[in-house]
């Protein structure tokens, strides 16, 4: 179903990416139990996160990169809300939310995150009711509910080939084209030191 520009699934890519799955043509590199939240920045962050949980940035509104962001583009992640989500939550917008991805770059020789230390977020953890799936397919982007199945249905059609093409495609925004989920749970996303890949 196509609302406006945005793609709420396509059964087609689908049902063709299922079919080079089954044949062996397609080596699939999207986890359907866990999702992902690597570590761009230094340890600094991986105690905090460690300590307080994955959390959004607005629940931290005076920090300087709050600031700067906001300063740069108000109300930029409004706008990520209201692309990324909205068309499958159909709540007004709460906080700039938490991003992951279902993308496993450990099991991608020499992709650039591959040695990054990250956590790995069992999928139950989240709430369906505030995480949309997310990805640009046919310069369209497709908005899905967070579940095992839509997990199922992004790893058959993004391959590891699909995702060297389109991961860091805008330097500015490395994610922006590839399958990630925007998680708008309040609190933000406690973790357990055992999530913990370094």
């Amino acid at each position: 179903m196509v609302r406006g520009n945005l793609q709420v699934s396509n059964a087609e890519d689908i049902r063709a990416g299922m079919q080079a799955l089954f044949k062996g043509e397609m080596v699939t590199v999207c986890s359907t139990e866990r999702l992902y939240h690597y570590l761009l920045g230094d340890d600094a962050d991986q105690e905090s996160i460690l300590d307080q949980g994955l959390l959004p940035l607005s629940s931290r509104q005076g920090s300087a990169r709050w600031k700067e962001l906001e300063a740069w583009r108000p109300g930029f992640y409004q706008q990520i809300y209201e692309e990324f989500a909205r068309p499958v939550l159909h709540v007004p917008y709460t906080n700039s939310g938490v991003f992951l991805t279902p993308i496993d770059f450990r099991s991608m020789p020499t992709a650039r995150l591959r040695d990054r230390p990250r956590f790995a977020i069992p999928l139950d953890v989240l709430n369906p009711a505030t995480s949309a799936l997310t990805y640009v397919l046919t310069d369209r982007r497709v908005v899905r509910p967070l579940s095992a199945s839509t997990l199922e249905e992004t790893s058959a059609i993004w391959s590891e080939e699909l995702v060297r093409v389109w991961f860091g495609k805008d330097p500015s925004k490395i994610f922006y084209y590839v399958p990630q989920v925007a998680a708008y749970q309040e609190g933000g996303i406690r973790v357990r030191p055992e999530w913990l890949e370094t």
